[in-house]
């Protein structure tokens, strides 16, 4: 045997050898078959009974956990399982884990020390979710400055290009659409988002992408949940999801963005990942589990809140009492507006610019409005009339006015100056009466001045209240929370079914214990999972006058903020008798949930996850109640029927396959009563724009 040919067997058997024992690795935990790289531990299947393949990736891009680790010669440096060798997988009863002795580097150099990291994949006690948690351990000289958990490329379109849907509580978005190659794209800095093929998601508050800390990615058929067991101040993750421009599969990653320091070790928490076979309603139970676990209220949603379609907001003037065409509406047209509203299904009215905004101690409401008696028997009469009044008060932030009384002085026009006569109607450069400064809400002067305005006007008879800018502050009480506990409590007193409402911003875990709804400027966007999960606030929309917006707002139980606008006014300026098509929408919507009331606020919305097929010319909102199941279908397409496919089973409380349907039409008559078995497929006759509603029961 030659040299030569001896130094060549060695090197095929070694081979060899590092093939066999990097052999591809899988296991099955609660249905999930989950199949990794035996050589650098990435995932290179994700499988499902219903949606089938999830994920799919080659082994050099297959994921699981990813690192920022900066040094002087590269500093985009990454430290990540799919660059690493020799993973070490151990596989329990329920449970699989993953080791890194030393995570492998994106670039070929010394590096000194190591980080090691560790993942593992455990059964969830609820037999269908899979618990993922992470540890990495800093054994370098330097931080580690990110972290990517869950990393997971490879995602495929199984349920097709346009209806594989990344979903969370804010949003929907067909990424495989969305995020495709455009010339537009392609002539932009690769660098940012959109351009990269990336889009950014961020939990929180309604001012969030993602609102709520779930995410789904699906159709129809099924699907995966993810979610991080995290609540109220505990730190909140980004999700980014990128499209690969190799083999167009997305990756999802989870971004913490944190500093691991040398000698320091890191862990992920659990995130809790739901393949379901049936839509996102499915995939979202955990969730919802999780949410009822922590979520907590100091007072119940008074019943008209809970029950009603929504509320209208009232534009009293634009902030100029010394223009005599300044008022749009005076007190004494609050009875009549009130009378108004209540016809439309309207029992709760805000009003907005009745006083000067950004003012403390917080002052009375402008002369030209008229009296503060006025307005006090103004609302009492409204009271009577069955439609409950919300001054809206902004004091989060300071005007000129009144920030040297807090120590702090306005710098800038920056603030909420408007009016229809500027050019351009937001803080033009050259006014400046609403330049503002934000106020520190530990304040204890700010907290007291607040505190006693609130209290005046529940002493006059106005004990509920609106509040602009809600925004709570992860410090020590006292502060804005305890404040509006305080404040709470007299409205309480003074009225048991008084209000709490504001613009929601930040943190909805939080905001969700003392708001009863919330003022967010917005119209309708489809945020079902986000009102299937949190019993309270009710989240609202806002509706100029688009009778479609009302039907899709009163199908998702959306808490609708109705404001009609006159022609080149501001917004609530106009009477809702002027818009006879939103007019007949509310009446219609608000006959309609009266008729089916349990449902809404007792049911649990599963959106249009009762179909089985997708229909875009067909708005669905499905709510189960028990052992019954409730079906608003709106057409918003331009066809004068709809087909769908649709399967009850799944949802009803005991098996069997033989259902009683009642249908019903817009206007809520029973026009017929029919035996179907699943899977049900329907053709409905309905104009565009209209509603029909379907009952399921079984006998």
């Amino acid at each position: 045997m030659t040299k030569s040919f001896h130094c060549l067997l060695v090197v095929l058997v070694m081979v060899i050898s590092l093939r066999a024992s990097a052999a591809d690795f899988e296991a099955e935990l609660n249905g999930l078959k989950i199949t990794l790289d035996g050589e650098t531990g990435g995932v290179l299947k994700l499988q499902y009974a219903g949606p089938g393949t999830m994920l799919e990736s080659s082994p050099e891009r297959a994921g699981m956990i990813d690192l920022a680790y900066p040094v002087e010669r590269f500093e985009p440096l990454r430290l990540a399982s799919r660059f690493s060798h020799r993973a070490k997988i151990s596989h329990a009863k329920d449970s699989v884990t993953v080791d890194w002795e030393r995570l492998g580097a994106s670039r070929d150099f010394e590096l000194p020390g190591n980080v090691s990291a560790s993942v593992t994949f455990r059964a969830a006690p609820d037999g269908r979710s899979i618990v993922l948690t992470a540890k990495v351990t800093n054994r370098s000289p330097r931080s580690v400055r990110q972290v990517v958990f869950p990393d997971f490329p490879g995602l495929r379109p199984f349920a097709g290009v346009a209806n594989t849907l990344f979903r969370t509580a804010g949003t929907v978005s067909p990424l495989f659409l969305e995020l495709a190659k455009t010339e537009e794209r392609e002539s932009q800095q690769y660098m940012i988002d959109g351009a990269s093929y990336s889009a950014k998601y961020e939990a929180g508050g309604l001012f969030h992408s993602m609102v709520a800390r779930w995410m789904d990615f699906g159709g129809l058929s099924g699907g995966f949940s993810l979610f991080p067991r995290r609540w109220g101040w505990e730190p909140q993750v980004v999700t980014r999801l990128q499209l690969s421009e190799v083999d167009q599969s997305l990756r999802l990653m989870c971004l913490h963005d944190v500093e691991i320091k040398p000698d320091q070790t890191w862990e992920s928490g659990e995130f809790w990942l739901t393949p379901h076979t049936g839509g996102w309603a499915k995939g979202i139970e955990p969730f919802r589990a999780w949410v009822k676990q922590n979520f907590k209220r100091e007072w119940p949603v008074p019943k008209h809140v809970r029950e009603g379609l929504g509320f209208r907001t009232v534009w009293m003037c634009q902030n100029q009492p010394g223009d005599p065409k300044d008022a749009v509406f005076m007190f004494k047209d609050l009875p009549k507006l009130a009378a108004e509203s209540k016809e439309q299904g309207l029992d709760e009215m805000t009003l907005w610019a009745w006083n000067k905004g950004f003012v403390l101690p917080l002052p009375g409401p402008y002369p030209h409005l008229g009296t503060e008696q006025e307005m006090i028997d103004a609302v009492a009469e409204c009271k009577k009339i069955g439609v409950n009044v919300v001054p809206f008060i902004s004091v989060l932030q300071a005007n000129t006015e009144t920030a040297s009384r807090y120590g702090l002085k306005v710098i800038d026009n920056n603030g909420w100056t408007y009016h229809t006569d500027l050019i351009p109607r937001w803080n033009p450069p050259y006014a400046s009466g609403f330049a503002c400064v934000p106020i520190p809400t530990n304040n204890a002067l700010w907290q007291k001045d607040v505190l006693a305005g609130a209290k005046h006007l529940i002493d006059v008879g106005m004990p509920s209240l609106g509040w602009d800018q809600f925004t709570s502050i992860n410090t020590p009480p006292p502060n804005i929370n305890t404040l509006t506990t305080q404040i709470r409590k007299l409205a309480k007193a003074k009225d048991p079914e008084s209000t709490f409402m504001g613009e929601e911003l930040w943190n909805i875990d939080v905001d969700s214990a003392q708001l009863d709804y919330t003022w967010n400027w917005g119209s309708y966007r489809d945020i079902r999972p986000l009102t299937s999960v949190y019993p309270a606030p009710r989240v609202n929309c806002c509706i100029s006058e688009s009778p479609m917006s009302v039907k899709k707002a009163f199908a998702d139980n959306l808490y609708m903020n109705i404001f009609p606008r006159k022609a080149e006014s501001t917004n609530g300026s106009d009477w809702i008798a002027n818009h006879t098509e939103l007019s007949a929408a509310l009446k219609q919507c608000a006959h309609l949930r009266k008729q089916f009331l349990d449902y809404f606020t007792d049911g649990t919305l599963i959106g249009e996850c009762i179909l089985t097929e997708p229909n875009p010319d067909a708005h669905v909102s499905a709510y189960v109640l028990s052992d019954r199941i409730l079906i608003v279908v709106i057409n918003q397409g331009p066809s004068k029927s709809l087909n769908l496919k649709a399967d009850p089973s799944p949802w009803m409380s005991k098996p069997g396959d033989a259902f009683t349907v009642q249908s019903f039409d817009g206007s809520g008559k029973l026009v017929a009563t029919t035996s179907i078995r699943h899977p049900w497929n329907f053709a409905t006759p309905i104009a565009t724009g209209d509603v029909a509603i379907y009952e399921i029961t079984q006998p």
